[in-house]
């Protein structure tokens, strides 16, 4: 099959530079080849449009996703198909309020297994995913993401959310249970939320999350929001309170921020600033962790200032961005990021300087052509027991929207990291290439086709067969 998937990259490459190249990166935001989506995401690709009618006023709209992911190299090959669905109906008139309902999930099947080989349950290799190793024969990994009753104004002045959903406020937790709101005023309002953490790997059933607080704005201009949660998650506490400041003024903002998660402390503050004049958008950032933290005292599931379950010494982070359009077409953006450990260090808590570069290209050849070159480098101050680090990514994507049905993308990354493996130094590369297209032909039909290849250094010293693989990703949409 790696020889189908090879022939099919180069087939549709050369389609896509016959077309012309992709316009799927719509986001202004800064971004590196570290972060890129590629451009498949689960809901990108038709949006729910007319709906079935359930009442006079109110609509259900559906949305089904399609996935089918094919993975090869010259050792293995992986095949996984993926069901989403999402639901929702308009907000329906209940009383003097409105009861919405949202609906979100998944169900998931490995097609070929493992490939016919003969692994034992807990090993990995690159072509053996997550439903390989976690899926029983059979199952299939159903995964509900949301699934919540919202009723706003039905009690005078409250809204309240049922069921599973993500917590729209200073933290982010996904929970099931409950979440309400009072606007005690135009201006000031309070809420209490409480409920399960949802994990789809770990039974929780004995942990809980819950919190309470509250939102003032003052003159439109100025806005102080608090919260308290307390979560107890695997018998680990945590005592979590944020405090934020929010100062708008003309042309930017200034964010002032508090959190204690139980004894430790963390102070942030941020600036977005355009000037008028020359359309110039400038990004200051700090952030300050005064107190070291244990492993024993993060929590993975919620902990929103340290890493997974690692020590964290205290630390000090600064942030700085500068982006310039220019001539009507052309964007150039700076960016500088650095981090000072005071305490103790280890290979995850370290002093780091980022540095990243950004140029784009957007309308020049049509006003739906966008071309984004990226670079980012990171030098990683060395330790006790570690090596001096560095790594160094840079890339090109090209988006091209060939008409009101059709998109066409293509794009490639290069990322090499030079990092210590006991004491002994070593250097491994990865390149890759993608490209793909998206037809709409209607309002509740759309298809997307994504391949990409990736060429590494990383199995040489194993086997050179292992250093190409390809990535097939099909996805249909029908929305009703």
């Amino acid at each position: 099959m790696s020889h189908s998937l090879s022939k099919a990259f180069f087939a549709v490459l050369i389609l896509a530079l016959t077309v012309s190249v992709a316009y799927s990166f719509e986001d202004d935001s800064y971004s590196t080849p570290d972060n890129w989506k590629q451009h498949v995401t689960a809901g990108r690709i038709v949006q729910s449009t007319s709906g079935s009618g359930l009442t006079d006023d109110t609509s259900l709209y559906t949305t089904l996703t399609t996935r089918l992911r094919l993975k090869s190299n010259e050792y293995a090959e992986d095949s996984d198909v993926y069901q989403y669905i999402r639901m929702h109906t308009d907000a329906a008139e209940v009383g003097n309020g409105t009861v919405k309902l949202s609906i979100f999930g998944r169900i998931t099947s490995d097609i070929n297994g493992d490939s016919d080989e003969d692994w034992g349950d807990n090993d990995y290799y690159a072509q053996r995913d997550i439903l390989d190793a976690d899926s029983s024969e059979g199952d299939l990994g159903g995964r509900l993401y949301q699934g919540y009753l919202q009723a706003d104004g039905v009690i005078k002045n409250t809204k309240i959310s049922i069921g599973r959903f993500y917590l729209d406020h200073l933290t982010t937790y996904q929970v099931d249970g409950i979440d309400a709101q009072v606007n005690v005023t135009d201006n000031f309002s309070v809420y209490a939320f409480g409920g399960l953490p949802v994990s789809y790997f770990y039974d929780l059933e004995d942990s809980y999350v819950a919190g309470a607080g509250f939102s003032y704005r003052y003159m439109d201009n100025t806005i102080f929001r608090g919260e308290y949660s307390y979560a107890e998650v695997d018998d680990i506490d945590d005592d979590h309170t944020q405090l934020e400041f929010v100062q708008l003024i003309p042309n930017g903002s200034v964010m002032l921020g508090y959190e204690l998660l139980n004894d430790a402390d963390t102070y942030s503050a941020d600036l977005d600033y355009q000037i008028s004049s020359t359309g110039t958008i400038v990004t200051l950032g700090f952030e300050r962790l005064n107190d070291d933290i244990e492993g024993s005292d993060s929590n993975y599931l919620v902990n929103p200032i340290t890493y997974a379950l690692m020590d964290q010494s205290k630390y000090s982070k600064y942030k700085a961005s500068v982006y310039q359009p220019f001539m009507k077409y052309f964007v150039a953006g700076l960016s500088y990021e650095a981090k000072s450990v005071d305490g103790d260090e280890n290979f995850d808590n370290r002093d780091y300087q980022k540095y990243g570069a950004k140029f784009d290209i957007n309308g020049l050849i049509s006003d739906g052509t966008y071309i984004s070159l990226n670079a980012d480098k990171w030098a990683i101050s060395d330790t006790d027991s570690t090596d001096d680090n560095n790594r160094i990514m840079y890339g090109l994507q090209v988006s091209q929207k060939v008409n009101a049905e059709v998109d066409v993308w293509l794009g490639s990354s290069f990322s090499k990291y030079e990092y210590d493996y006991l004491t002994d130094t070593r250097k491994d590369s990865v390149r890759s290439y993608y490209v793909g297209g998206q037809y709409q032909p209607s309002e509740t039909l759309g298809v997307l086709l994504d391949v990409s290849r990736e060429e590494t250094e990383f199995y040489d010293d194993v086997d050179d067969d292992l250093s190409d693989s390809y990535v097939v990703e099909l996805w249909a949409n029908i929305a009703f």
